[in-house]
């Protein structure tokens, strides 16, 4: 599963880690993070850190997720690893591979190696804030994408009028299909970032809805709870 941020500052990694924690409670999950060290958005989501790997990968603990970030910086994407655990197959294992981009995502799917190849094989969350520049981003990403993909919205689930009025036909079909899970922005984590502490209860709600649209079978996830903001209640799109 692959997370994509369809411009800078969409709050990928927040809704990356909510995932991976809504699917660890049935299945063994890594969550890796491309992004160059000085601009990692999981630096401080360990409960434990364990120190670099003979690979070369900075690896934590949280809860039951596996955390891996990168240790040193690369010039391409063509320059990036494989995910640590799963060699060259990005599609290999039992457990379930989260991936975090954390780079300029149409950098990401025009790479020549393995990065390439997680278009055709990964599920696919796409990450948009609820802006019009934001929306207009997002619906050309949708365009370019080979395979159908999740779009988690991060701002209020009441979208202004000159949003709605921005979605292009890929971002209307989706949330007509109910593939747009909003995302609610807490204060606290805005300020204070990801930390050790559980994410805000609104947010791991959105993560449980996306996993249950993610999820590989449908048994892997339980239906996800109504989402405890009213003011979602009336949103098309929203998964229940």
């Amino acid at each position: 599963m692959v997370v994509l941020p369809a411009h800078a500052g969409a709050g990928a990694s927040a809704v990356a880690l909510s995932v991976a924690e809504a699917l660890s409670a049935y299945r063994a999950v890594q969550l890796v993070e491309f992004a160059d060290p000085h601009r990692s958005g999981l630096a401080a989501a360990s409960s434990s850190e364990l120190g670099v790997d003979e690979s070369g990968w900075h690896r934590g603990r949280r809860n039951r997720i596996d955390l891996a970030r990168r240790v040193t910086d690369r010039r391409s994407v063509d320059d990036l690893p494989a995910p640590p655990s799963t060699g060259t197959d990005p599609s290999e294992g039992d457990g379930l591979l989260v991936i975090d981009v954390g780079w300029p995502t149409m950098a990401m799917l025009s790479g020549s190696g393995w990065t390439r190849a997680l278009q055709g094989r990964a599920r696919l969350v796409v990450v948009s804030r609820v802006t019009v520049p934001a929306v207009r981003q997002t619906e050309h990403l949708l365009g370019v994408l080979e395979v159908p993909a999740v779009v988690a919205c991060v701002g209020s689930g009441r979208w202004p009028r000159m949003v709605t009025a921005s979605c292009g036909p890929a971002l209307r079909a989706a949330r007509a299909a109910g593939r747009v899970v909003p995302v609610p922005v807490d204060r606290r984590l805005a300020i204070a970032g990801l930390t050790p502490d559980p994410l805000p209860r609104p947010v791991a709600a959105a993560g449980r809805a996306l996993a249950s649209l993610l999820a590989l079978d449908p048994s892997t996830v339980p239906d996800p709870p109504r989402m405890p903001l009213r003011e979602f209640d009336d949103v098309p799109g929203v998964a229940r």
